[in-house]
């Protein structure tokens, strides 16, 4: 059986590295925000198997209580125009926590070059999901709030105790209709990119796989997405000042630690900070605890 090294398991991001060949991984993600008063909860549940040392496959699925089962029934104000929304700044509204996403997807490393302690890979990734959601934000993404595919490319170096992981991929959502009140929006493709580094604190030298492990890292994701197109009754609802409608784009920095105990248990703690604008589908700070196992 092969090993992973434990640098680049990063929280936040996936590596160029798959797991081993016939073995087995769960991980819950679990991600928390206070929005006004709300504690908003997303939760969701991945199944990684192994397929060979090239190819893995991924079965999620995903709960939360973001979304209404329906659009606000002013989401359209009769004369046409959009209703005053604010959605991502002030919201606070109160959903039942329920399931929101089914998605398959797969990586596979299609370069490897190894050497002592170091290596270099290179994998495609892709990944489709359904989720029938009321999703009321132009900002697109596939872990819950839209159905689509997405794809793209990830790099992974590591050097001795610092793994350094670069991503680059797309979304391409497909549209929401609300039929009892006959809108559909029309969400814009989006483009993801990510820069995460991880450094391997203990132990300062390895005797064997049982030796706990204790990761730093600094996580850097960005997202820029195109706006999105409201209809009702086959008729285009003008959008104005609702900046969570419009294009636009962000990058946020999210610091981790994680805890790797005997090789098969794996703890991830990481907050979400905002450098360069900001996500409309979450409030600030946002926190994330992973927990993932591997069935060796």
């Amino acid at each position: 059986m092969g090993k992973i090294n434990a640098q680049e398991l990063f929280p936040n991001s996936e590596p160029a590295s798959l797991i081993p060949k016939r073995v087995f991984g769960m991980r819950i993600m679990n991600e928390y925000y206070k929005e006004i008063s709300e504690h908003k909860i997303w939760q969701d549940v991945m199944l990684m198997y192994g397929i060979s040392s090239k190819f893995m496959i991924i079965g999620s699925f995903s709960f939360s209580n973001h979304h209404a089962t329906s659009l606000p029934d002013d989401f359209v104000l009769n004369d046409g125009n959009i209703g005053p929304h604010t959605h991502g700044i002030s919201k606070g509204d109160n959903h039942t926590y329920k399931n929101e996403s089914y998605g398959l997807g797969f990586r596979y490393r299609f370069f490897n070059r190894d050497g002592d302690h170091r290596h270099f890979r290179m994998a495609l990734y892709g990944n489709a999901v359904y989720a029938d959601q009321a999703h009321d934000e132009a900002e697109t993404n596939l872990m819950g709030d839209n159905s689509g595919a997405g794809g793209g490319l990830i790099a992974t170096v590591l050097k001795k105790k610092l793994a350094v992981s670069l991503t680059a991929g797309a979304i391409f959502p497909t549209p929401y209709t609300d039929k009892s009140k006959d809108i559909t929006l029309l969400y814009g493709n989006a483009y993801n990119y990510s820069l995460s580094f991880g450094y391997l604190l203990l132990p300062f030298k390895y005797k064997n796989y049982d030796q706990t492990n204790l990761n730093l890292y600094a996580e850097f994701l960005g997202k820029s997405y195109d706006g999105m197109k409201v209809y009702q009754n086959n008729n285009r609802v003008l959008i104005e000042g609702v900046p969570a409608f419009e294009k636009g784009n962000y990058i946020e920095f999210r610091p981790a630690i994680q805890l790797i105990i005997k090789s098969s248990l794996r703890i991830d703690i990481s907050r979400s900070f905002t450098l360069l604008n900001r996500s409309y589908v979450r409030t600030y700070p946002a926190y994330n605890l992973n927990i993932q196992y591997y069935f060796l």
